[in-house]
């Protein structure tokens, strides 16, 4: 079980700053605040280094945003069990930087946002991991 909350971390931390800065509009370009960041979101595809990209029904997951929190639940094969965790998060320009409360980790990254289609990579645990995710 700790094997999978460490490799859902860096997910994790992708999937905050992803929807972090998917939030309203169509456009490229950085969300200046983060009240434009609030919403829920659905993974549509999650990869990690090296590894053939998952997608649903294999690979499940919410991410929600709040003001400067998120929280993440995610189901990645093997496992058939969620794991779930909630942190902060800051943005400046098109960077994200989101802290776990659960665990000692903080993940960083860049994203694109368009068509309310959010796709992030991150560099967590000294791991490159990619997510795209959509708004509800």
């Amino acid at each position: 079980m700790q094997r999978r909350a460490v490799r859902l971390l860096p997910l994790v931390g992708v999937l905050a700053w992803a929807v972090a800065t998917a939030c309203g509009g169509s456009s490229t370009a950085p969300v200046s605040t983060n009240a434009a960041l609030i919403g829920t979101y659905d993974l549509s595809s999650l990869t990690f280094q090296g590894q053939p990209t998952i997608t649903p029904p294999a690979a499940t997951g919410t991410l929600t945003l709040a003001d400067s929190t998120y929280t993440v639940s995610l189901t990645v094969p093997p496992d058939t069990t969620a794991v779930t965790d909630s942190g902060t998060y800051t943005i400046s320009g098109n960077n994200w930087t989101q802290t776990s409360k659960v665990q000692p980790v903080q993940s960083v990254g860049t994203y694109t946002f368009a068509n309310d289609t959010l796709t992030v990579n991150v560099t967590t645990l000294s791991m490159q991991v990619s997510t795209v995710w959509k708004k509800r």
